[in-house]
């Protein structure tokens, strides 16, 4: 006999699975930082490739670039903040400066090895993935806002069983079913 899957139950794991990856700052940041990435490292090989600049000065002007586009989206995608914007900006330039003389230097250390300039790009960039999370969470963006976020949409929130998984990752009242768990929010 053959059982079929209602469409309903169908959504209800899809929308369950797409709450729990993406209500993870941690999958967010990755996401963004991935495309924050291919701005850098496309602006760097255009800089230097095309226009000749030097590998030093390509390699700050990438990488400063990408670190704007890479604020605005992590504060609001990422990390959701409701901290201070004046706050933010400044932590965040003090941590675009180190990032940046970090970079630089990485860059030109490797640039006369077998890895080169972009082996060097590389390195640098995964050195910062892992310490600039931690900063983001703790230091720059400050404490996740207390309102529902952008990504906690009522469709995306977990139903039945997974009602107590979520409770726990999030503080949030469980509850069994949509209307309960909307109006333990809003209260």
């Amino acid at each position: 006999m053959r059982r079929t899957v209602r469409p309903e139950a169908s959504a209800k794991v899809t929308r369950g699975l797409l709450g729990k990856i993406f209500g993870h700052s941690a999958v967010r940041y990755l996401i963004v930082g991935g495309l924050s990435f291919g701005v850098d490292f496309g602006l760097l090989v255009l800089l230097h490739e095309v226009f000749h600049w030097e590998v030093g000065i390509a390699s700050a002007t990438a990488f400063v670039s990408s670190l704007i586009f890479n604020f605005l989206v992590q504060r609001k995608f990422s990390f959701e903040s409701s901290h201070r914007t004046h706050v933010s900006m400044i932590r965040y330039g003090i941590l675009v400066v180190a990032n940046t003389l970090a970079t630089v230097l990485i860059v030109q250390l490797l640039t006369p090895t077998i890895l080169g300039y972009m082996g060097g790009k590389v390195i640098s960039t995964a050195a910062m993935t892992i310490w600039n999370f931690y900063l983001y969470q703790h230091w720059v963006f400050g404490r996740k806002s207390t309102h529902q976020s952008p990504h906690e949409h009522k469709h995306l929130l977990p139903e039945g069983d997974d009602a107590q998984h979520y409770a726990q990752e999030t503080g949030k009242p469980a509850s069994t079913g949509k209307a309960e768990r909307t109006k333990a929010e809003s209260a």
